[in-house]
């Protein structure tokens, strides 16, 4: 199997995801279904920090075509294929364009398996929704697209992932990114796995478990123990939701340094040291 033929399997094994309602249920496909924009792909990216700050809540269709690349390739060599670097901008479609203007790999037609297929309203100015072409045949693209519907057309914000096609010469495809393919070595002639890439792939792996830890889903059993140590301030909520609630993390992992600031906070609480 080549690497274009891999993330393309990576996108459509996607198909039929639903986004949530709230921050919870992020790994199952249609569980918790609503228009929060909370989705398993902005957290497993945040887990990574992909981007400027926390994107999970947002317009997601950008976010989903990274977590196809980093799912397929691993973060580093994903991130170099796109020219995106650590910690920018990126989870929006103009920006995303631009790193691959950068690099003299956004084009207007001749559109290949595997591009990042754009979007645009204004003539080019400005791209307002993304995808992943699956193939091109018949005067047409085919795409698998996060944030969008069944609908025929462009579908932005549409909360799901579909695969769609358009005509080739449909006026609002604004432009297709080409990943640097070079990066990526085909499958059957990869190399013995080295233990640099057992961490890094380790540690992606890592990130997208924690990230599906790290919501406020709880059991009930645990309700009069969280109301306590949230009224005592014994625990504090990290990293506020982008609905303005605390994330507590209730099932999140808790490290002996944590453990200790527990320790110390109950003591001088009830005056104990």
């Amino acid at each position: 199997m080549t690497a274009i033929e891999r993330v393309i399997a990576t996108a459509r094994a996607e198909i039929g995801y639903i986004e949530k309602a709230t921050n919870s249920q992020l790994e199952d496909k249609t569980a918790n279904a609503g228009s929060g924009n909370w989705t398993k792909y902005a957290a497993f990216l945040d887990g990574l920090g992909v981007y400027n700050f926390p994107k999970n809540g947002y317009a997601w269709c950008d976010m989903f075509v990274d977590w196809c690349y980093i799912t397929t390739f691993g973060l580093s060599v994903a991130m170099k294929m796109t020219n995106q670097p650590m910690g920018g901008y990126g989870a929006g479609c103009t920006q995303s364009a631009g790193y691959y203007r950068a690099v003299g790999r956004f084009h207007k037609s001749n559109p290949q398996p595997g591009d990042q297929i754009f979007f645009t309203n204004d003539g080019g100015k400005s791209m307002y929704h993304t995808g992943l072409v699956e193939k091109v045949s018949g005067g047409r693209v085919y795409t698998i697209e996060g944030n969008t519907s069944s609908a025929p057309g462009v579908v932005p914000n549409g909360g799901m992932v579909r695969d769609k096609s358009y005509s080739i010469n449909y006026a609002q495809i604004g432009g297709y990114g080409t990943p640097d393919w070079s990066l990526v070595k085909e499958e059957e002639e990869m190399a013995e796995i080295t233990q640099d890439k057992f961490n890094e792939m380790f540690k992606v792996a890592m990130n997208a478990y924690r990230a599906e830890l790290q919501d406020n889903d709880c059991g009930n059993f645990s309700a009069d123990g969280r109301k306590f140590v949230e009224e005592t301030g014994l625990l504090v909520g990290g990293s506020k939701l982008p609905n303005g609630e605390a994330n507590f993390m209730w099932q999140d992992f808790l490290t002996r340094e944590q453990f200790a600031t527990v320790l110390y906070r109950f003591a001088q609480k009830f005056r104990l040291s």
